[in-house]
């Protein structure tokens, strides 16, 4: 098997980063490359980490030139101060292109040009934590996607617009009869798969797959993946689903405390193959190396 982890971050982001990347040199196979994305004016930061596993790729070289990054744009009209936007699709410049959106379209830009059997996504605020065996991610040559039966309850708005949204997209009629969830500290995708769904946009909408998901409002690559696997893909090709994350994520607007730390540590399941600390909890950055440290002693004391 052949397996590549694809990471999209920024300079933010650059410690949580820097962590995530030493914890791949040490858990996986030394043929196994980290492809990080990261604006053009971050690529010089991550270089310098300077390892011969890491590549660094500008986002901007992974869209079409239609779009332009927000930084070479002045002021845009219409756009009230402090919303952030990301980059402006210049044949078709509303609305704007936030920057999670993206961020994703990244993603899956990366992920459709690799020639591995296995993509791993694993975001910059992901620590590795135990040795990444290819069984956990493929079986007899089908990747396995992970699927949350039931996982979108009725109250997460924002996923179940994110679903319909894949269902528009991928011009299939219904949603499926449950309601499951596919987004994780750690996901793995077939990229051949993900080159089928973008094909399978384009003669969807007519249009360029990087214009439909540009303009979104709300989209998930992994519900959509998700969704398309299920519903589209040859029924071989869903036959390695599991219902276990493989990352014990802490989730939310809640910032952990050293004593919280200690305690999400202490919980980690032996099939964990990951920690994941939500950036956007606010979690100090002295928390987050406390639980690297934590983490790397309990695994030698094992």
């Amino acid at each position: 098997m052949s397996l590549a982890i694809v990471t999209t971050s920024h300079k933010p982001d650059f410690p949580s980063f820097a962590r995530l990347h030493a914890s791949v040199l040490e858990h996986t196979d030394p043929s196994t490359q980290h492809i990080v994305a990261v604006p053009g004016l971050d690529v010089p930061l991550f270089e310098s980490i300077g390892s011969d596993r890491l590549t660094v790729v500008s986002e901007r070289s992974t869209l079409p030139s239609r779009f332009v990054p927000a930084t070479r744009l002045a002021r845009i009209p219409r756009i009230p101060r402090g919303f952030r936007i990301a980059a402006i699709n210049t044949t078709r410049p509303w609305p704007p292109i936030r920057g999670w959106i993206l961020q994703q379209m990244v993603k899956l830009s990366v992920v459709s040009e690799l020639e591995v059997d296995v993509a791993l996504i694993i975001d910059s605020d992901v620590l590795l934590v135990r040795s990444v065996d290819e069984s956990a991610f493929q079986s007899d040559g089908v990747v396995r996607l992970y699927r949350l039966p039931d996982g979108i309850t009725p109250d997460m708005t924002r996923h179940l617009a994110q679903r319909a949204k894949a269902r528009r997209l991928l011009g299939v009629a219904a949603a499926e009869s449950r309601s499951p969830d596919y987004i994780a500290g750690i996901v793995s995708w077939d990229p051949a798969l993900v080159r089928d769904m973008l094909e399978r946009i384009e003669a969807t909408t007519g249009r360029r797959w990087q214009d439909c998901v540009g303009q979104s409002l709300d989209f998930s690559e992994f519900i959509t993946y998700g969704t398309y696997v299920m519903m589209l893909a040859e029924p071989g090709r869903r036959a390695f689903v599991g219902d276990r994350s493989l990352s014990h994520s802490h989730w939310g607007p809640t910032p952990l405390t050293r004593d919280a730390a200690q305690r999400f540590v202490e919980a980690l399941a032996p099939d964990d193959l990951a920690i994941h600390v939500q950036s956007n909890t606010g979690t100090d950055e002295s928390v987050l190396r406390f639980i690297a440290d934590a983490v790397a002693a309990q695994s030698r004391s094992t």
